[in-house]
Protein backbone atom coordinates (compact mmCIF):
# COMPACT_ATOMS: atom_id res chain seq x y z
CA UNK A 1 0.00 0.00 0.00
CA UNK A 2 1.01 3.44 -0.82
CA UNK A 3 1.14 6.43 1.59
CA UNK A 4 0.85 9.46 0.91
CA UNK A 5 3.15 12.32 2.98
CA UNK A 6 1.68 14.93 5.69
CA UNK A 7 3.29 18.20 6.15
CA UNK A 8 5.73 17.13 8.73
CA UNK A 9 6.97 13.91 6.31
CA UNK A 10 5.35 11.46 8.31
CA UNK A 11 3.27 8.90 6.40
CA UNK A 12 -0.08 8.94 6.32
CA UNK A 13 -3.07 6.33 6.63
CA UNK A 14 -6.07 6.69 4.43
CA UNK A 15 -8.16 6.63 7.74
CA UNK A 16 -6.50 9.69 8.61
CA UNK A 17 -7.62 11.57 5.20
CA UNK A 18 -10.97 13.02 6.97
CA UNK A 19 -9.18 14.31 10.27
CA UNK A 20 -6.45 15.98 7.69
CA UNK A 21 -8.27 16.75 4.76
CA UNK A 22 -11.01 17.92 5.82
CA UNK A 23 -12.05 19.37 2.80
CA UNK A 24 -12.48 16.37 0.81
CA UNK A 25 -16.09 14.79 1.14
CA UNK A 26 -16.62 11.21 -0.55
CA UNK A 27 -17.57 10.66 -4.39
CA UNK A 28 -21.07 11.40 -5.01
CA UNK A 29 -22.77 7.95 -5.73
CA UNK A 30 -24.82 9.04 -9.31
CA UNK A 31 -26.69 5.71 -8.68
CA UNK A 32 -27.83 6.32 -5.02
CA UNK A 33 -31.21 7.46 -6.08
CA UNK A 34 -31.75 4.49 -8.23
CA UNK A 35 -31.20 1.82 -5.30
CA UNK A 36 -34.67 2.76 -3.86
CA UNK A 37 -37.28 0.00 -4.88
CA UNK A 38 -39.69 3.28 -4.33
CA UNK A 39 -37.89 5.94 -6.61
CA UNK A 40 -39.05 8.36 -8.44
CA UNK A 41 -39.46 7.64 -12.17
CA UNK A 42 -37.23 10.20 -14.72
CA UNK A 43 -37.85 11.53 -17.66
CA UNK A 44 -35.90 11.01 -21.09
CA UNK A 45 -34.13 14.02 -21.00
CA UNK A 46 -32.43 12.79 -17.29
CA UNK A 47 -32.19 9.37 -18.75
CA UNK A 48 -30.06 10.26 -21.74
CA UNK A 49 -27.44 12.04 -19.33
CA UNK A 50 -26.43 8.65 -17.48
CA UNK A 51 -23.23 6.47 -18.15
CA UNK A 52 -25.91 3.22 -18.63
CA UNK A 53 -22.45 1.51 -19.54
CA UNK A 54 -21.33 1.72 -16.03
CA UNK A 55 -24.83 1.75 -14.09
CA UNK A 56 -23.98 -1.21 -11.27
CA UNK A 57 -26.03 -4.48 -11.44
CA UNK A 58 -28.21 -3.44 -7.97
CA UNK A 59 -29.72 -0.24 -9.84
CA UNK A 60 -33.37 -0.32 -10.50
CA UNK A 61 -34.03 2.66 -13.59
CA UNK A 62 -37.69 3.63 -13.81
CA UNK A 63 -38.62 5.61 -17.35
CA UNK A 64 -41.93 7.47 -17.62
CA UNK A 65 -42.57 9.95 -20.19
CA UNK A 66 -45.21 11.52 -22.63
CA UNK A 67 -45.46 9.39 -26.08
CA UNK A 68 -43.17 6.82 -23.90
CA UNK A 69 -44.18 3.22 -23.15
CA UNK A 70 -43.63 2.76 -19.07
CA UNK A 71 -39.91 0.95 -18.78
CA UNK A 72 -37.83 -0.26 -16.14
CA UNK A 73 -33.83 -0.29 -16.93
CA UNK A 74 -31.53 -2.74 -14.99
CA UNK A 75 -28.21 -4.66 -15.92
CA UNK A 76 -27.17 -8.50 -16.01
CA UNK A 77 -23.61 -8.65 -17.08
CA UNK A 78 -22.99 -7.48 -20.55
CA UNK A 79 -26.56 -6.69 -20.98
CA UNK A 80 -28.91 -4.08 -20.74
CA UNK A 81 -32.67 -5.05 -19.61
CA UNK A 82 -35.44 -2.95 -20.85
CA UNK A 83 -38.72 -3.81 -18.77
CA UNK A 84 -41.24 -2.56 -20.84
CA UNK A 85 -45.13 -2.59 -19.45
CA UNK A 86 -48.55 -1.86 -21.36
CA UNK A 87 -51.31 -1.07 -19.27
CA UNK A 88 -54.68 -1.11 -21.24
CA UNK A 89 -57.84 0.16 -19.75
CA UNK A 90 -60.75 -1.72 -20.19
CA UNK A 91 -63.38 0.95 -19.42
CA UNK A 92 -61.66 3.27 -22.20
CA UNK A 93 -60.74 0.76 -25.06
CA UNK A 94 -61.98 1.36 -28.35
CA UNK A 95 -59.86 -1.23 -30.54
CA UNK A 96 -62.27 -3.23 -32.82
CA UNK A 97 -60.87 -6.26 -30.41
CA UNK A 98 -61.62 -6.55 -26.92
CA UNK A 99 -59.00 -5.48 -24.55
CA UNK A 100 -58.82 -8.72 -23.22
CA UNK A 101 -58.48 -10.21 -26.45
CA UNK A 102 -55.59 -7.83 -27.42
CA UNK A 103 -53.55 -8.47 -24.76
CA UNK A 104 -53.17 -11.96 -25.44
CA UNK A 105 -52.49 -10.90 -28.96
CA UNK A 106 -49.47 -8.67 -27.54
CA UNK A 107 -48.49 -11.56 -25.19
CA UNK A 108 -48.35 -13.85 -28.56
CA UNK A 109 -46.60 -11.13 -30.76
CA UNK A 110 -43.35 -11.33 -28.33
CA UNK A 111 -43.08 -14.91 -28.80
CA UNK A 112 -43.15 -14.39 -32.27
CA UNK A 113 -41.00 -11.95 -32.74
CA UNK A 114 -38.27 -13.77 -30.42
CA UNK A 115 -38.44 -16.37 -32.45
CA UNK A 116 -37.94 -14.49 -35.19
CA UNK A 117 -34.67 -12.92 -34.33
CA UNK A 118 -35.39 -9.93 -32.35
CA UNK A 119 -34.12 -9.17 -28.98
CA UNK A 120 -37.07 -9.73 -27.18
CA UNK A 121 -37.98 -12.32 -24.21
CA UNK A 122 -40.20 -13.53 -21.69
CA UNK A 123 -43.57 -11.88 -22.15
CA UNK A 124 -46.29 -12.25 -19.39
CA UNK A 125 -50.06 -11.11 -19.09
CA UNK A 126 -52.08 -9.92 -16.07
CA UNK A 127 -55.77 -9.38 -16.99
CA UNK A 128 -57.50 -10.03 -13.36
CA UNK A 129 -58.59 -6.71 -13.27
CA UNK A 130 -59.90 -3.61 -14.72
CA UNK A 131 -56.87 -2.87 -15.86
CA UNK A 132 -54.67 -5.24 -18.30
CA UNK A 133 -50.85 -5.28 -17.97
CA UNK A 134 -49.05 -6.68 -20.24
CA UNK A 135 -45.22 -6.70 -20.18
CA UNK A 136 -42.10 -8.24 -21.83
CA UNK A 137 -38.29 -7.78 -21.99
CA UNK A 138 -35.86 -6.07 -24.20
CA UNK A 139 -32.39 -7.04 -24.18
CA UNK A 140 -29.87 -4.84 -25.25
CA UNK A 141 -25.67 -4.70 -25.33
CA UNK A 142 -24.16 -3.05 -21.60
CA UNK A 143 -22.79 -0.54 -24.25
CA UNK A 144 -26.00 1.17 -25.74
CA UNK A 145 -26.13 5.07 -25.59
CA UNK A 146 -29.18 6.57 -23.80
CA UNK A 147 -30.46 7.99 -27.14
CA UNK A 148 -30.36 4.39 -28.74
CA UNK A 149 -31.92 2.93 -25.93
CA UNK A 150 -34.98 5.39 -26.10
CA UNK A 151 -35.19 4.46 -29.94
CA UNK A 152 -34.74 0.82 -29.48
CA UNK A 153 -37.79 0.74 -26.64
CA UNK A 154 -40.14 3.10 -28.95
CA UNK A 155 -39.56 0.94 -32.26
CA UNK A 156 -39.86 -2.28 -29.86
CA UNK A 157 -43.25 -1.17 -28.80
CA UNK A 158 -44.66 -0.11 -32.38
CA UNK A 159 -43.42 -3.28 -33.04
CA UNK A 160 -45.59 -5.44 -30.95
CA UNK A 161 -48.34 -3.15 -31.19
CA UNK A 162 -48.95 -3.49 -35.11
CA UNK A 163 -48.01 -7.25 -34.71
CA UNK A 164 -50.63 -8.07 -32.31
CA UNK A 165 -53.00 -6.08 -34.67
CA UNK A 166 -51.91 -8.06 -37.25
CA UNK A 167 -52.38 -11.24 -35.55
CA UNK A 168 -55.93 -10.30 -34.83
CA UNK A 169 -56.61 -9.02 -38.11
CA UNK A 170 -55.39 -11.41 -40.41
CA UNK A 171 -56.62 -14.48 -38.02
CA UNK A 172 -52.75 -15.86 -37.04
CA UNK A 173 -54.17 -19.31 -36.12
CA UNK A 174 -53.65 -22.91 -37.51
CA UNK A 175 -55.91 -25.58 -37.76
CA UNK A 176 -54.66 -29.10 -36.33
CA UNK A 177 -56.17 -32.03 -37.87
CA UNK A 178 -55.31 -36.04 -37.86
CA UNK A 179 -56.37 -39.26 -35.26
CA UNK A 180 -57.92 -37.52 -32.61
CA UNK A 181 -59.27 -40.71 -30.46
CA UNK A 182 -58.62 -40.20 -26.89
CA UNK A 183 -55.78 -41.40 -25.45
CA UNK A 184 -52.20 -41.41 -27.14
CA UNK A 185 -53.69 -40.10 -30.26
CA UNK A 186 -54.87 -37.11 -29.06
CA UNK A 187 -52.33 -36.16 -26.71
CA UNK A 188 -50.15 -36.32 -29.81
CA UNK A 189 -52.55 -33.57 -31.07
CA UNK A 190 -51.97 -31.83 -28.16
CA UNK A 191 -48.06 -31.99 -28.12
CA UNK A 192 -48.61 -30.51 -31.60
CA UNK A 193 -50.54 -27.81 -30.65
CA UNK A 194 -48.56 -26.82 -27.14
CA UNK A 195 -45.27 -26.47 -29.40
CA UNK A 196 -47.38 -24.07 -31.59
CA UNK A 197 -49.15 -21.82 -28.66
CA UNK A 198 -45.20 -21.77 -27.28
CA UNK A 199 -44.80 -20.10 -31.06
CA UNK A 200 -47.48 -18.00 -30.51
CA UNK A 201 -50.14 -19.22 -32.63
CA UNK A 202 -53.78 -19.81 -32.10
CA UNK A 203 -54.62 -23.43 -32.50
CA UNK A 204 -57.71 -25.32 -33.08
CA UNK A 205 -58.10 -29.13 -32.71
CA UNK A 206 -60.86 -29.79 -34.55
CA UNK A 207 -62.90 -32.30 -32.26
CA UNK A 208 -62.34 -29.92 -29.30
CA UNK A 209 -64.55 -27.06 -31.36
CA UNK A 210 -68.16 -26.72 -31.23
CA UNK A 211 -70.67 -28.13 -33.79
CA UNK A 212 -73.46 -26.03 -35.26
CA UNK A 213 -76.49 -27.65 -36.22
CA UNK A 214 -76.97 -27.54 -39.91
CA UNK A 215 -73.19 -27.47 -40.29
CA UNK A 216 -71.59 -30.59 -41.65
CA UNK A 217 -68.15 -32.29 -40.83
CA UNK A 218 -66.56 -31.22 -44.21
CA UNK A 219 -68.11 -27.68 -43.72
CA UNK A 220 -66.80 -27.47 -40.18
CA UNK A 221 -63.16 -28.26 -41.58
CA UNK A 222 -63.59 -25.80 -44.02
CA UNK A 223 -64.60 -22.97 -41.94
CA UNK A 224 -61.83 -23.38 -39.49
CA UNK A 225 -59.34 -24.36 -42.36
CA UNK A 226 -59.64 -20.95 -44.43
CA UNK A 227 -59.88 -18.79 -41.90
CA UNK A 228 -56.12 -20.21 -40.55
CA UNK A 229 -52.74 -19.16 -41.56
CA UNK A 230 -51.95 -23.01 -42.53
CA UNK A 231 -52.99 -26.36 -41.71
CA UNK A 232 -51.47 -28.75 -39.44
CA UNK A 233 -52.10 -32.33 -40.18
CA UNK A 234 -50.58 -35.46 -38.27
CA UNK A 235 -50.67 -38.76 -41.07
CA UNK A 236 -49.00 -41.48 -38.88
CA UNK A 237 -52.15 -43.28 -38.28
CA UNK A 238 -54.95 -43.14 -40.46
CA UNK A 239 -58.60 -41.83 -39.86
CA UNK A 240 -61.08 -39.20 -40.84
CA UNK A 241 -58.41 -36.72 -42.14
CA UNK A 242 -57.95 -38.79 -44.79
CA UNK A 243 -61.27 -37.76 -46.15
CA UNK A 244 -60.70 -33.79 -44.86
CA UNK A 245 -57.24 -33.67 -47.02
CA UNK A 246 -58.56 -33.50 -50.50
CA UNK A 247 -61.51 -30.71 -49.88
CA UNK A 248 -58.54 -28.82 -47.24
CA UNK A 249 -55.41 -29.02 -49.64
CA UNK A 250 -56.48 -29.54 -53.20
CA UNK A 251 -59.90 -27.89 -53.07
CA UNK A 252 -59.11 -24.76 -51.00
CA UNK A 253 -55.54 -24.94 -51.53
CA UNK A 254 -54.86 -24.18 -48.13
CA UNK A 255 -51.02 -23.95 -47.20
CA UNK A 256 -50.56 -27.15 -45.30
CA UNK A 257 -48.02 -29.16 -43.18
CA UNK A 258 -48.37 -33.14 -42.86
CA UNK A 259 -46.46 -34.64 -40.12
CA UNK A 260 -45.23 -38.41 -40.14
CA UNK A 261 -43.42 -40.51 -37.76
CA UNK A 262 -40.51 -42.16 -39.52
CA UNK A 263 -41.63 -45.62 -40.33
CA UNK A 264 -44.98 -44.88 -40.10
CA UNK A 265 -48.01 -43.71 -42.76
CA UNK A 266 -51.91 -43.63 -42.83
CA UNK A 267 -51.64 -43.85 -46.60
CA UNK A 268 -49.75 -44.03 -50.33
CA UNK A 269 -52.54 -42.36 -51.73
CA UNK A 270 -50.91 -38.60 -51.69
CA UNK A 271 -47.26 -39.62 -51.87
CA UNK A 272 -47.51 -38.01 -55.25
CA UNK A 273 -49.21 -34.83 -54.20
CA UNK A 274 -45.78 -33.72 -52.40
CA UNK A 275 -44.25 -33.23 -55.51
CA UNK A 276 -46.74 -31.62 -57.81
CA UNK A 277 -48.25 -29.01 -55.04
CA UNK A 278 -45.81 -26.84 -53.58
CA UNK A 279 -48.24 -25.59 -50.93
CA UNK A 280 -48.07 -28.78 -49.19
CA UNK A 281 -45.04 -29.94 -47.27
CA UNK A 282 -44.03 -33.63 -45.56
CA UNK A 283 -41.81 -33.32 -42.32
CA UNK A 284 -40.62 -36.87 -40.99
CA UNK A 285 -40.00 -37.04 -37.25
CA UNK A 286 -38.51 -39.68 -34.64
CA UNK A 287 -40.87 -39.43 -31.70
CA UNK A 288 -38.68 -37.43 -29.40
CA UNK A 289 -38.14 -34.83 -31.97
CA UNK A 290 -41.75 -33.91 -32.64
CA UNK A 291 -41.37 -30.79 -31.14
CA UNK A 292 -38.47 -29.32 -32.98
CA UNK A 293 -39.93 -30.65 -36.14
CA UNK A 294 -43.43 -28.80 -35.24
CA UNK A 295 -40.88 -25.40 -35.01
CA UNK A 296 -39.57 -26.32 -39.04
CA UNK A 297 -42.57 -27.06 -40.34
CA UNK A 298 -44.28 -23.54 -39.00
CA UNK A 299 -41.16 -21.97 -40.23
CA UNK A 300 -41.46 -23.42 -43.68
CA UNK A 301 -44.94 -22.81 -43.94
CA UNK A 302 -44.63 -18.78 -42.54
CA UNK A 303 -41.78 -18.41 -45.48
CA UNK A 304 -44.15 -20.60 -48.03
CA UNK A 305 -46.93 -17.89 -47.39
CA UNK A 306 -44.46 -14.73 -47.57
CA UNK A 307 -43.29 -15.38 -50.35
CA UNK A 308 -46.85 -16.46 -52.19
CA UNK A 309 -47.02 -12.94 -51.39
CA UNK A 310 -44.77 -11.21 -52.23
CA UNK A 311 -45.26 -12.84 -55.49
CA UNK A 312 -48.76 -11.40 -55.79
CA UNK A 313 -48.07 -8.36 -55.01
CA UNK A 314 -45.39 -8.44 -57.59
CA UNK A 315 -47.37 -9.80 -60.62
CA UNK A 316 -50.97 -8.93 -59.74
CA UNK A 317 -52.07 -5.59 -60.35
CA UNK A 318 -54.28 -4.74 -58.15
CA UNK A 319 -52.05 -5.98 -54.85
CA UNK A 320 -49.32 -4.17 -56.48
CA UNK A 321 -48.19 -1.89 -53.57
CA UNK A 322 -48.56 2.33 -55.18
Amino acid sequence: MSHRLTRKGMPRMPSDDLEFDEGLTPAADEWAEFRDDDGEPIGIDELQGLDLGGMPEDVVVRVMDNYFPETTIRREGGTLICDIEERLYTKYWEHKFSAYAFAEAMERAVRRLAREGHPLANPSRDDEDVHIFVRWELRLPRDTRPEALVESVKAAFDLVWHRADSILENSDSVLILGKDTAGSALDRLKSIAAKLEELGYYTYIIKEQPDKAGESVIQKVLRYALSAKFVVIENSEGSGHLYEIPHVAKAAECVTVVLQEEGKGATWMFEDAYAKHRHWQRFTYKEHELAAVVEQAAAWAEKFVGDFAAYQEANLPWLKKK
